[in-house]
């Protein structure tokens, strides 16, 4: 689980180290910089993913192109680096990996415990570089071939126990690129547009509504796994039908009142894009979600079913989840399981997000264990309450 982000100079973020948990809320004004928290992590992982990209490359994140190193860097200011980093523990192993990139270079840093490996390369990088690192463990030494993503490791004196820690130790090495590779994003335009698709081999990150249908199809459990919850949100199953001969699939959900199936893209579209994010989320490859405004479309009683879905999926599916709101009925919803015991305190991490002129920052509010969060939930609500104010004449 990502436990740390740190970034510098990317967007309106000048600097900022925010600490992340099971679920970690964002929320504050529209265009404070919340969603460029998400997009730094994406970014990273578009490096560890494709570092043969040219460095504007690594802000097209498919549904959205932040335009560019020029662009991205904090007050377009080119002769800054753009700095991105994640801390990290994954069973035993605990460490971080970040990159500093300018557009034509990159130093490159990752930390297991107390080794640390550094390289600098040049922007794109096609992974042709190997550096080595020696490798201490209860006195025995071992050559780290590190490529900056990934390592072998070998022992100076190879025997038959050695050999294997040798190979315990690389895995845990590579625990980094795992992690990042193991994240994945559900934008805002998201759903199912079609009444049918055709199976097809999707993209490492799937972002269309083809691409996502895809990985419903292609993994036969999925669609039962999907239908499970959709009945908990919304008292409706999801069922893919196929027809005899055909490659054709047909997404259809049924309400369990009325018991008629209707086609998915035929539903409101607040259950057709909670089936999207289902999707990414029961994905079996994806450890960290990344989630734009979960809320979209949604009844505030449906959201309450979708918030208490996400806490049991977060807890039993061992699941992260990122998420940017701007729903008050949302966070009071979190805060409430807490305080019913389904999540600990130390399971949420919530951040009101602000800009002043140039410069984003986050500020935590810290979750207590009856539910209740420092500073309430004014960010909310400040808006209304200057027009009630208004509205009864209180000055």
């Amino acid at each position: 689980m990502i436990n740390k982000i740190t970034i510098k100079n990317f967007r309106s973020i000048e600097e900022a180290e925010v600490a992340l948990s099971r679920i970690t809320v964002l929320y504050g004004p529209t265009s404070s910089g919340k969603s460029s928290l998400l997009y730094a992590l994406m970014v990273l992982r578009n490096f560890v993913q494709e570092p043969s990209r040219q460095a504007d490359g690594l802000f097209d994140l498919k549904f959205i192109n932040l335009g560019g190193f020029q662009a991205c860097v904090f007050n377009h200011d080119v002769a800054k680096n753009v700095e991105i980093s994640v801390g990290y523990k994954n069973g035993i192993a605990e460490g971080s990996y970040g990159i500093s990139f300018s557009k034509t270079s990159c130093e490159i840093s990752q930390i297991l415990g107390s080794f640390q490996m550094t390289a600098k390369v040049s922007v794109p990088y096609p992974l042709n570089q190997t550096f080595p690192f020696t490798y201490k463990q209860d006195e025995d030494d071992y050559t780290v071939n590190w490529n900056g993503i990934t390592c072998s490791v070998a022992p100076t004196q190879p025997t038959a126990e050695t050999q294997h820690k040798a190979q315990e130790i690389a895995n845990l090495m590579n625990k980094s690129a795992e992690v990042l590779r193991s994240i994945d994003i559900s934008p805002p335009n998201r759903g199912f547009f079609k009444p049918s698709y055709t199976p097809a081999s999707p993209s490492p990150t799937p972002i269309t509504d083809d691409e996502v249908a895809s990985v419903i199809i292609n993994d036969q459990y999925l669609s039962g796994r999907i239908s499970t919850y959709a009945e908990e949100i919304f008292n409706r199953d999801f069922r893919i039908i196929t027809p005899s001969g055909t490659a054709t699939n047909f997404f259809q959900a049924t309400d369990k009142r009325s018991r008629i199936p209707v086609y998915l893209v035929n539903e409101g579209f607040g259950i057709n894009q909670v089936v999207y994010l289902l999707a990414k989320l029961l994905r079996v490859d994806v450890r960290t979600i990344l989630i734009e405004e979960p809320e979209v479309h949604l009844h505030p009683t449906v959201i309450r079913n979708f918030v208490k879905s996400l806490c049991s999926l977060a807890k039993e599916e061992e699941k992260q989840i990122l998420l940017v709101t701007h729903s008050e009925q949302f966070l009071i919803t979190l805060l409430g399981a807490v305080m019913d015991g389904i999540l600990t305190q130390d399971d949420i991490r919530c951040y009101l997000t602000t800009k002043e002129r140039k410069e984003t920052t986050f500020k935590e509010q810290k979750v207590h264990k009856d539910g209740q969060i420092e500073g309430g939930l004014k960010p909310f609500m400040e808006g209304e309450i200057e027009d009630i104010l208004k509205f009864l004449g209180v000055k």
